[in-house]
Order: C-alpha cells, then structure tokens, then sequence
C-alpha cells in the first residue's frame, strides 16, 4: 500500500469510526490478486467505507462532474476513475480491466447508482460484463446503515451506525451452450446481488 494512500484511509477511517462507529466484518476474507469487489449502494459514503476497511489498495470509479480543480488531483491520487455518471464509459472499462489483470483491486457498485430507498436496486448487465471479461474473484460486500446516515436525497449526515460486512470471493462461471452473452451477463450481475443480498 502506497504511504499516501494509506495515510488517506487511515485518516478517513478514524473520521467514520468518530461520525458514524464504523466497523467491519468479513476483513480476514480479502485475498491477495486481481479481485473486482461488488457492493450495494445507497450513499456518498460508501466507497469510503469499504476503502477504509478492506486491507489493501483498491480502486474506484466516480463520476467525471467530480474532477474539477483541486479535487482531480485529489481523487486520481486515492485511485479514483473518472467515467459517465450512470455507466463506465469504454476507457474506463479498459483501465478497470487491465488492473485486476495487474493483480490490482477494483471497487464497483452493480446497481448503477445510489438506491432511493436504501434497498437492494437490480444490477446493470454492464457489470456481468465486466466480471466475464475479467475473470477474477468477486467478493461481494453489503453496507448497512450507510442510507440511514447519508441518504441519496440528503445534504447533511446523521451520526447512525456504519458496518460493512464482507463476504466470501467467489470465481463467476462459464457461459453455458446455447446461452447468449446478454442473458449470460445479465445472469453473472444478477449473482452480485444476490450474493450481496445473502450478507447479513
């Protein structure tokens, strides 16, 4: 881990242990190696919450409206990726797949976007895509109370009770005969959430 790097995620974890008595479940899980990370998403908060507690360096996506004076070199420097706001753009999916073939970690919400109501929205296929194409283990991780303290139509937080709970990797399978790619990707998103869904 990068000395920056982990000063960042030292620091932000001390702030969301303060605001929000942060903890983690599942942290002995993380392996070593190319690794796509897939979490549920109702909140600015969580990329910060599962950066802080996975035990290694990671990467994120955000979106491209974000990287706008000091805060692009900010967000480049903590591995952020700047893509659309709904839907990696083609360069981000290139630079996401040649990471985890790097043996790098990659974090991604399959729902898309922030949950409205704090439950488990339905996965993107492009995210089955992006498990197909690289194949690399999938840990899924769930966050609860992040939607409770920061809510997606919010603008001030509320000091409730973060945990994040981290399951176990899985490989994604292969594409049947006689399956077509857009119902086998489909069917591999589908898997993320409901194994998300699984985590208690």
């Amino acid at each position: 881990m990068r000395p920056w790097y982990a000063a960042a995620r030292a620091m932000v974890k001390v702030v969301l242990r303060l605001c929000f008595r942060l903890r983690a479940e599942g942290v002995e899980r993380v392996p070593s190696g190319g690794l796509l990370l897939v979490s549920n998403h109702a909140s600015y908060l969580d990329p910060l919450a599962v950066g802080s507690v996975v035990p290694r360096e990671i990467h994120y996506l955000a979106r491209r409206s974000l990287f706008r004076g000091p805060m692009d070199g900010l967000l480049r420097s903590v591995n952020t990726i700047p893509t659309a706001r709904e839907h990696p753009e083609p360069a981000a999916l290139r630079k996401i797949l040649e990471l985890l073939a790097s043996g790098q970690g990659v974090l991604i919400f399959p729902e898309g976007t922030r949950s409205a109501d704090g439950k488990l929205q339905p996965a993107e296929p492009g995210a089955g895509f992006l498990a197909a194409q690289a194949r690399v283990p999938i840990l899924p991780v769930r966050i609860f109370g992040s939607f409770e303290a920061l809510p997606r139509f919010s603008r001030f937080p509320r000091c409730v009770p973060i945990r994040v709970v981290i399951g176990s990797p899985y490989i994604p399978r292969q594409i049947e005969r006689g399956e077509s790619k857009k119902e086998y990707y489909r069917s591999l998103a589908e898997e993320m959430m409901a194994r998300i869904g699984e985590l208690r």
